[in-house]
């Protein structure tokens, strides 16, 4: 058993939800408006510029073509893996840390909130967009959860659920389990919102590292356990 302990998954994923929080305020604030983990919300943005006559963003445009693009050839990849987890784990959240890097590093060579229609601006959006989707893709496929770390309605459609019918009847074990398992990647998220904002305020552009410097710490601690984990040979 890992030292995570049997909630092992929720403990992940709760930490990837702090850091999709904090990926998507901090796209939101700095790259104008654009979102990089609620990604679908990129085509509210897109059918609100073309009612005003505005041209659309290009980071917009292709939020959503790339967020399926990687998920595809994260399920690609995770496939050849089939039956390694650690393997699996390594290369989607490695994929993801190295993803938000290239978007930190970028942050620092280029003013991205002055000009969010900008080429690099444009990059730092869609390399969180790729980070995002190779996120929701390890949830997915390695773990076989149905939440999301991307979007949190049906998160809280689903604590709201759980939570007022185990209240109503404490023997619902059902729903107390659907109820323990949701409400730590709402309140993951939202923490991530709070901190993406004050890192934002703080740092301007400069934010897109703090994500980056989370995502490399959580895929170090995973997979440091996961080595530990390894049986003994005989």
């Amino acid at each position: 058993m890992s030292s995570l302990g049997s909630r092992r998954p929720l403990v992940i994923a709760t930490g990837l939800s702090v850091i999709a929080g904090i990926t998507d305020v901090t796209s939101w604030l700095l790259l104008g408006g654009f979102f990089s983990a609620h990604v679908t919300g990129n085509v509210v943005v897109l059918a609100a510029d073309a009612v005003d006559g505005r041209a659309p963003g290009v980071a917009s445009l292709l939020a959503v073509p790339v967020f399926i693009a990687v998920a595809a050839v994260a399920t690609l990849v995770s496939a050849r893996m089939r039956g390694d987890d650690r393997r699996r784990t390594a290369a989607l959240l490695g994929a993801q840390a190295v993803l938000l890097t290239v978007a930190g590093s970028l942050s620092f060579t280029t003013t991205a909130s002055d000009d969010p229609g900008a080429p690099l601006a444009v990059v730092i959006g869609l390399c969180a967009v790729a980070a995002m989707a190779a996120q929701n893709a390890y949830l997915h496929l390695v773990h076989g959860m149905s939440f999301t770390t991307a979007v949190m309605t049906g998160n809280l459609v689903t604590a709201t659920v759980s939570g007022i019918s185990s209240l109503r009847d404490p023997s619902d074990q059902a729903s107390r389990r659907r109820w323990n398992d949701t409400w730590p990647i709402v309140a993951g998220f939202i923490a991530g919102c709070v901190v993406g904002a004050a890192a934002a305020g703080l740092l301007s552009d400069r934010a897109a590292v703090v994500p980056a410097v989370l995502a490399i710490a959580l895929l170090v601690a995973v997979t440091a356990t996961d080595r530990t984990d390894v049986p003994a040979p005989a």
